[in-house]
C-alpha cells in the first residue's frame, strides 16, 4: 500500500483547485460550443469566435423547416443574446441587400460591404452578415439568412473575417437542411 505524503496531498489539491478555477466554476458541458446552431450543423471552430466570451449556451428557435415562414432563432451565452438569426423565405430576389443592410431596421449592419460568399448576394458588416440564394420551397423561390453578432463592437472590423467564414459554411449547410430545389 502506498502512502501519500502531506506534500503529495497538497500538490493534488492544488491541481484540483487550479482545474476548477480554469473552468470558471461551470461544467465543461455548459461551456461547450455546440456543433449545431438553429438546426444547422456548423463546426464549433467557426462559431466559437462569434460566441466569445464563453459560458452556458442556449438557443430559442421559432424556425420550422417544414413550414417555411420568416422566423427568428436566438443563441444566448449566460442568458445574454450572442447571435440572432433571421430565416426568411420569399418569392423573388429580396432586392439590393447592400441597401437593405444600410437602411433597414431588420438587417441594419454596421459598415456593410458586398462580399462574394458563393451565393446570389451577400453583405457583411462589423456586426453580422446577410445572404440570399435561390431555394424553391412552399415558402417561395428564395431564402435569405441574416446573422447578427449581438456582442460585436459595431465600430470595430475585427470580427469580419470570422463572420464571413461562419456564413460561408452556415448558409451552405442551411440550404442543404432546407432541401432547396
Amino acid at each position: 500500500m502506498r502512502h501519500t505524503t502531506g506534500f503529495g496531498r497538497l500538490a493534488a489539491g492544488t491541481v484540483l483547485t487550479a482545474s476548477l478555477a480554469a473552468c470558471g466554476g461551470g461544467s465543461d458541458a455548459d461551456r461547450a460550443v455546440p456543433e449545431t446552431l438553429c438546426g444547422t450543423p456548423v463546426p464549433a471552430s467557426l462559431s466559437r469566435p462569434l460566441l466569445a466570451p464563453y459560458g452556458k449556451i442556449t438557443e430559442g428557435s421559432w424556425v420550422d423547416r417544414q413550414k417555411p415562414v420568416t422566423a427568428p432563432c436566438v443563441v444566448t451565452v449566460d442568458g445574454k443574446r450572442a447571435l440572432a438569426f433571421r430565416f426568411a423565405w420569399h418569392d423573388g430576389s429580396p432586392g439590393d441587400l447592400l441597401a437593405f443592410s444600410r437602411e433597414s431596421g431588420i438587417i441594419g449592419l454596421a459598415e456593410p460591404a458586398r462580399v462574394d460568399l458563393g451565393f446570389e448576394d451577400s453583405v457583411v458588416g462589423n456586426d453580422g452578415v446577410t445572404a440570399t440564394a435561390p431555394c424553391r420551397t412552399t415558402g417561395g423561390d428564395h431564402f435569405t439568412l441574416t446573422v447578427r453578432v449581438e456582442r460585436a463592437d459595431q465600430a470595430k472590423r475585427d470580427l469580419r473575417p470570422a463572420v464571413e467564414a461562419f456564413m460561408r459554411t452556415y448558409m451552405a449547410e442551411t440550404l442543404k437542411t432546407l432541401n432547396c430545389s
